[in-house]
């Protein structure tokens, strides 16, 4: 009985050494090298990547940019192009698109009566962004129209000189 006692005893301390090493052997286990604690820390996951939002105002820059670059024969057909996209929906993305190209291209006599009409709804509109934007085009033109005023002064007076000049030989 005393032998049957000391065998359960064995037993029980038998099953609980291995409650706090479960999946270990028995035997503890010489490892070649010391553990290095820092090859079990995992570095943190990134974060994940959020789609890019691009604002109207910087879809708006990055058209002028393009228009900036464009031929001449490719400029007058996205004109074009823009004006029947115009005539068909009028939000503020295709009046500016317009007035940008208007702006880019020599202007027409009447251009600038026609782009003042584009960007008056967006410079009382609601968004902050384009109605900034459409300021500065604003600007532009009217820097533009007085560039050519300028220019035609220049060129009449040029043409007079050279009149004074021939009848003076």
């Amino acid at each position: 009985m005393k032998r049957d006692l000391v065998v359960l005893a064995g037993a029980m301390a038998l099953g609980l050494a291995g409650c706090g090493t479960r999946g270990t052997p028995a035997t503890p286990a010489v490892s070649a090298a010391p553990a290095n604690i820092e090859s079990e820390v995992k570095p943190p996951s990134p974060a994940p990547m959020r789609p890019v939002v691009v604002s109207d105002s910087e879809m708006l820059l990055t058209y002028v940019d393009q228009v900036r670059k464009m031929p001449a024969g490719e400029l007058a057909k996205e004109n074009d192009q823009v004006r029947k996209l115009y005539a068909k929906t009028r939000t503020d993305i295709t009046r500016m698109r317009y007035a940008i190209l208007l702006s880019a291209s020599n202007p027409a006599p009447g251009d600038d009566v026609r782009t003042a009409e584009l960007l008056d709804p967006v410079l009382k509109g609601a968004d902050v962004g384009l109605r900034a934007l459409a300021y500065l085009l604003s600007a532009q033109f009217q820097e533009q129209r007085r560039a050519q005023a300028l220019q035609q002064k220049l060129d009449a007076l040029m043409s007079l000189d050279k009149t004074i000049i021939e009848r003076g030989r």
